[in-house]
C-alpha cells in the first residue's frame, strides 16, 4: 500500500516542466522546417486560425442514429463534444465535460463513508443513474450500486462524446430510460489526417482543482492495407479543492471540526491510465476490419483522518483505503459496404469487458482491553459479453423512398460481489475472517437479447421524412447459480423473465432550405437492477444499524415519451428549439423507509413521474470571427406516490439554466478566445417541505487557445473566475435541519461547487 500524499507543488512544476518540453520540442521542429524549406517560408507567416468551418453545423452523430448523419438531420435532441472542445476546454472529467450542457448534469459524492470523491453517473432530462445507458465504442458500462459509480471513463482520450436527450429506446436499448452517453475511441485517421503515413502526438495538461497532471502519447501508422493506432496515458492527482465550503459546516453545523473541518477532503492520491490500441485492415475499399483494445485503470488512496463512529468505545489513528476501478474491452468488428439491390451495407461487432470496483480499508483500533486491526474488502465487478449485428437497405416502393436499419443487439452479464472482513486482534493474538458483509449480493446473470427495426421514409420530394421503429427486447435474470447467496427469509429470489415491443415515430419537415420542423414519440422499459431485487444487507453505513430489505417483486419502468421543436440552419449560424414531455411509469425509488418498520429500507415503485421542459441551443457568426452561443434547459417534473395520493414536486427536474458564451478569433495573432457565463435559476420547490433549495446563481468562465505553429496548441482556462460560492441547482436528498451524526458523515458543505480553478494544455504534432 502507498503513502498518500497532496503533492500539490511537485505537479505545478512537473507541468510547467512538460509545457516547456513541449513547446521547446515544437519550436525546434518549425525552426527545422523553416531552414530546409525556405521556399515555405511565406506560407508559414500565414494565420493558423481562419473563421471556415468554426460553426459546428457539420458535427457528425454516429452512435445514436447507428448511422453517420449531420446532428440537425437527427430527429431527436443530440449534442455532440468533439475532440476539440474536449482539447480546447481542458476538459477533467465527465462532470467537467457537461458544464456546459443544460439539463445535463454529473454529481459528485464526498462523505466519511464514500470518501473518493466520486462522479456518479450522468442526469439527463431529470433521470440519472442506471436509467441513463453509458456506452464506449457500444460497449456498456457497468451499472451503479448503492456506494458505486459508473466514472469508468476518462474523456481525455476519447474522439468524441455523444448526448441522446430522452428515449432514444428502439436503436439504443429499451433500459435508455432518461438517454444515453456513447463515447467514441480514436481511430488512426484521426491522427494520419488521410495525408501522411505516420503520425505521433503527444498532449499534457494540468488542472488546479485537484492538481491534476495529465500525460498522453498517441501515434498511427499506415502501410498498405492495414492502419494502427496506439495510445497511453497518466493521470495524477490530489484531493479536489473545497475553497468555497465552509469549515464550520454552514447551517448544518461541523460536530468534528476540531479534528477535521468540514471543508477540507481527506488526503489523497490518484493514479489513472489509460491505454488503446486498434488495428484497422482495409482490403478493399468495401470492407473495414478492427481489431480493438481498450484498458483504463483508476487506483484512489486515501488516507481517513477522522472516523464518525470513534470516540465512544474506541479511538483510532487515521487510517488507509482504497478504491480501484478497472475496465478493459476487446472487441473485433466489421463494416462491409455490400452495395447489392438489396442491402446497402452490413456491419458487426463483438466484445469481451470485463470491469469492476473494488475498495480496500485498513484500520487500527484501540479499545480499553485490546487493540485491534480491522480489514475490510468490497469488490463488485460486471463482466459483459455483448454482439451486435446492424444491416441497412436502401430501396424505393410505391413512389416512396426507403431505408431501413435493422438487426440484432444482445449480451450476456455476469455480475458478481465479494465482500469480507478481517479482524485481527493484536493483543490476543487472533484472526476472524467473516464472508458475505456489506451487502448480501447474489452472482447474477442477465442476458439481453434484442431486435430491432427503422424505416426512414421519405416523401414529398425529399422534404418529409417519416421514421417509424419498434425493437422487441428480451431480459432474463438469474440469481438462482449462486449457492453461497443467503437470502432473507421471504425473500428468496427467482429468475424473472421479461419481453417487451417498444415503438418509436418521428417525423422532419423541410419548410425550406432554413427551417425544419420535427416531432417524436419514443417508448422504453427498464428492469430493476439486481441491487434492488435482490441485495440485503443489516448495516447500511448508519447509526443505528439500518436494514436493507430486497423487493424481488418490483415491477420494469416504462416511460412513453414526446418531443417537437424546430430547427434553422442559416447561413451563419444555426439554432434548434426542442419542448419535451415523458410520462414514466412504476418509477423505481432506491432505499425508502419501510412503513411502519423503522430503519428498514428497500425500493419500491412509485405510481408515475411526469417530466416536461424546453431546450434551446444556437450560435451565430455577428461580426467577422466573433461568434454568439447560447445554451438554455427548463425541467419541470411531478411525481405520485400511488394512484390515490397527490401529485408533489420531482426533485430530478433542474431548474432554468443558461449558458451563454462568445468566441473571437485573432487570426493575425493565432489566437482564440472565448468567454462563457452560466446562469441558473435556484430551486423553487421540493418533494419534501423541509428540504434544502439551493439558491439561483452566474458564474463566469474563460478560454483562450493559441497556435504558436501549425503543430503545437496551447490551451488555457480559468473557471469561476469571480469565485462565486454556490451550490449547484440539481443538489438533491439535502433538508434544511439535519442531526449531527449525519453532519459528521455526509455534511452538504462538501457538495458546494469548486472555487476559482485554473487549466492549462498543450498539444504537439509530429
Amino acid at each position: 500500500m502507498s503513502n498518500v500524499h497532496t503533492g500539490r507543488g511537485s505537479r505545478s512544476q512537473m507541468l510547467l516542466a512538460g509545457v516547456s518540453l513541449l513547446l521547446l520540442q515544437s519550436a525546434g521542429i518549425a525552426s527545422a522546417q523553416t531552414a530546409t524549406t525556405p521556399a515555405k517560408k511565406v506560407e508559414e507567416t500565414k494565420p493558423l486560425l481562419s473563421n471556415e468551418e468554426r460553426i459546428v453545423l457539420d458535427r457528425l452523430v454516429v452512435t445514436s442514429a447507428r448511422t453517420t448523419g449531420k446532428v440537425l438531420d437527427i430527429p431527436m435532441s443530440v449534442s455532440v463534444i468533439d475532440r476539440e472542445t474536449l482539447q480546447r476546454h481542458v476538459v477533467r472529467d465527465i462532470q467537467d465535460m457537461v458544464r456546459y450542457e443544460p439539463g445535463v448534469t454529473v454529481s459528485r459524492t464526498t462523505s466519511l463513508t464514500n470518501p473518493f470523491g466520486q462522479l456518479t453517473g450522468f442526469n439527463i432530462r431529470a433521470m440519472g443513474g442506471n436509467r441513463v445507458q453509458m456506452s464506449v465504442d457500444g460497449s456498456r458500462i457497468q451499472e451503479q450500486i448503492i456506494d458505486g459509480s459508473r466514472d469508468f471513463v476518462d474523456p481525455f482520450n476519447m474522439r468524441s462524446a455523444e448526448i441522446v436527450r430522452g428515449p432514444n429506446s428502439v436503436l439504443q436499448g429499451a433500459d435508455a430510460l432518461g438517454g444515453a452517453v456513447a463515447f467514441r475511441t480514436l481511430d488512426p485517421d484521426d491522427l494520419l489526417n488521410g495525408s501522411k503515413p505516420w503520425a505521433v502526438e503527444m498532449k499534457t495538461a494540468y488542472d488546479s482543482y485537484d492538481d491534476s497532471f495529465r500525460k498522453q502519447v498517441s501515434a498511427a501508422a499506415e502501410s498498405g492495407d492495414f492502419k494502427f493506432l496506439g495510445s497511453f496515458g497518466h493521470l495524477g492527482a490530489s484531493e479536489g479543492d473545497f475553497s468555497n465550503s465552509r469549515a464550520d459546516g454552514g447551517q448544518w453545523g461541523c460536530p468534528r471540526q476540531a479534528i477535521w473541518p468540514c471543508n477540507k477532503a481527506f488526503p489523497a492520491d490518484t493514479d489513472a491510465f489509460n491505454g488503446l490500441m486498434k488495428l484497422q485492415w482495409n482490403p478493399t475499399q468495401d470492407h473495414e476490419v478492427k481489431l480493438t483494445g481498450e484498458w483504463f485503470n483508476r487506483n484512489t488512496t486515501i488516507q481517513q483522518m477522522y472516523d464518525s463512529s470513534a470516540g465512544s468505545t474506541y479511538v483510532n489513528t487515521s487510517w488507509q483505503r482504497e478504491l480501484e476501478m478497472e475496465r478493459y474491452r476487446l472487441a473485433l468488428s466489421h463494416d462491409w459496404k455490400v452495395d447489392a439491390p438489396w442491402l446497402d451495407e452490413i456491419k458487426w461487432q463483438i466484445s469481451y469487458s470485463p470491469q469492476k470496483r473494488d475498495t480496500y480499508s485498513n484500520q487500527l483500533r484501540t479499545y480499553p482491553t485490546r487493540r485491534q486491526q480491522n480489514i475490510q474488502v468490497r469488490n463488485y465487478g460486471e463482466d459483459f459479453l455483448e454482439a451486435d449485428v446492424q444491416a441497412n437497405s436502401s430501396f424505393e416502393l410505391g413512389g416512396l423512398s426507403h431505408k431501413l436499419t435493422y438487426g440484432f443487439d444482445g449480451d450476456l452479464t455476469k455480475s458478481n460481489y465479494d465482500g469480507y472482513n478481517i479482524t485481527n486482534n493484536l493483543t490476543a493474538g487472533t484472526t476472524t475472517t467473516a464472508n458475505n458483509q456489506g451487502f448480501n449480493f447474489p452472482k447474477v446473470d442477465t442476458v439481453r437479447a434484442d431486435i430491432y427495426l427503422q424505416n426512414e421514409i421519405k416523401l414529398f420530394d425529399d422534404r418529409l421524412t417519416i421514421t417509424p421503429g419498434a425493437r422487441l427486447a428480451h431480459y432474463s435474470i438469474d440469481p438462482t447459480g449462486d449457492a453461497d447467496y443467503k437470502p432473507k427469509p421471504g425473500f428468496e429470489p427467482k429468475k424473472i423473465d421479461e419481453t417487451k415491443l417498444i415503438k418509436r415515430i418521428s417525423a422532419m419537415y423541410e419548410l425550406n432550405d432554413t427551417y425544419t420542423l420535427y416531432a417524436g414519440y419514443g417508448e422504453g422499459f427498464k428492469m430493476p437492477t439486481s441491487q434492488q431485487l435482490f441485495v440485503s444487507s443489516d448495516n447500511l453505513f448508519t447509526s443505528p444499524p439500518s436494514v436493507l430489505i430486497p423487493n424481488p417483486n418490483l415491477k420494469p419502468e416504462s416511460v412513453r415519451s414526446y418531443e417537437a421543436g424546430i430547427r434553422g440552419e442559416l447561413d451563419k449560424g444555426y439554432f434548434s428549439l426542442t419542448a419535451f414531455y415523458a410520462d414514466y411509469k412504476d418509477f423505481i425509488r432506491s432505499l425508502q423507509e419501510v412503513p411502519g418498520r423503522p430503519n428498514h429500507y428497500t425500493s419500491d415503485n412509485v405510481e408515475d413521474v411526469k417530466v416536461w421542459g424546453i431546450e434551446f441551443g444556437g450560435e451565430y457568426e455577428v461580426y467577422e470571427n466573433l461568434y454568439l452561443n447560447g445554451s438554455i434547459s427548463y425541467q419541470k417534473g411531478t411525481q405520485r406516490i400511488s394512484a390515490s395520493a397527490a401529485e408533489t414536486a420531482f426533485d430530478g427536474a433542474v431548474p432554468l439554466t443558461a449558458v451563454l458564451g462568445g468566441r473571437y478569433l485573432v487570426p493575425d495573432w493565432n489566437l482564440e478566445t472565448e468567454l462563457v457565463a452560466t446562469f441558473a435559476h435556484g430551486v423553487t420547490e421540493r418533494a419534501d417541505p423541509n428540504a434544502f433549495k439551493p439558491g439561483g446563481y452566474a458564474v463566469f468562465d474563460a478560454y483562450a487557445r493559441w497556435k504558436p505553429t501549425e503543430n503545437v496548441d496551447v490551451d488555457f482556462g480559468i473557471q469561476n473566475i469571480f469565485d462565486r460560492r454556490y451550490f449547484p441547482n440539481t443538489l438533491t436528498g439535502v433538508t434544511n435541519v439535519i442531526s449531527g451524526p449525519v453532519a459528521n458523515a455526509n455534511n452538504p458543505e462538501m457538495q458546494v461547487a469548486p472555487g476559482r480553478t485554473f487549466k492549462l494544455g498543450a498539444t504537439v504534432r509530429f
